[in-house]
């Protein structure tokens, strides 16, 4: 006779852990990526690529901010609404600097500027649009979490385990060849020779217009200054 303490060893992902941080990763990415390809298409009438990753349709800012919030708003069930909202604004302006900056001196490009608007700290936090974090920060804390939480503890245990380090694998690699093009592209605008096989292949399968059409809001930052590492001379 199974009891509720079986019932729950043999379900998925049960309450807060890796299992569960990982797939919210997964699912707040994709659903991401196709919810700004669809707010693209009504607000400039194009059907552009926001992927971060060349082998799915996954937004890794997208991700990760849906793993952030899992990660401090998860039990913010008895927390005032207001409190929530404070802390979606201040976590999600620091996200957007985190990854604005991470962009910058990576691969010298950015996604996103919010220079030349008001209340805007640097290029990558604007004061007001951090309002739409707080929003999305209660959004998240009482219905969004809840509701894929309780999708992904639906699976069976064992085989979610199974495809869960199947997911991780494919993530890691493809994550892996996406960022490498991206420099290989950088170096490229550079003016830099392939230096080996494996430069050469990226030139080869992921030349500069086969990567625009998935990144076509990245620009290049012509400061030299602003732009990190990879632009230092070769010595």
């Amino acid at each position: 006779m199974n009891t509720k303490g079986s019932l729950k060893r043999e379900r998925f992902a049960v309450g807060y852990n890796k299992y569960k941080i990982f797939w919210i990763f997964m699912m707040g990415g994709i659903m991401g990526c196709i919810l700004e390809t669809i707010w693209c298409y009504f607000a400039f009438g194009e059907i552009s690529s926001r992927t971060s990753n060349l082998f799915l349709p996954f937004s890794s800012v997208w991700g990760l901010g849906c793993a952030l919030f899992t990660v401090f708003l998860h039990s913010t069930k008895e927390m005032k609404t207001f409190n929530i909202f404070i802390k979606g604004y201040v976590l999600g302006g620091i996200f957007e600097f985190i990854c604005g900056y991470v962009c910058q001196v990576m691969l010298g490009v950015t996604f996103w500027d919010y220079s030349g608007l008001p209340f805007t700290l640097g290029h990558y936090v604007n004061l007001i649009f951090c309002i739409f974090w707080g929003v999305v920060a209660i959004a998240w804390a009482k219905w969004v979490y809840p509701l894929l939480s309780g999708l992904i503890e639906r699976a069976p245990r064992k085989a979610g385990i199974l495809v869960t380090k199947i997911a991780v694998c494919f993530m890691v690699v493809t994550a892996t060849i996406s960022g490498v093009a991206l420099l290989r592209m950088s170096e490229r605008q550079l003016n830099r020779p392939a230096k080996n096989v494996v430069e050469m292949r990226l030139d080869k399968y992921f030349p500069d217009h086969v990567m625009k059409k998935y990144f076509p809001k990245m620009k290049y930052i012509s400061e030299p200054h602003l732009r990190g590492d990879v632009v230092k001379s070769d010595t």
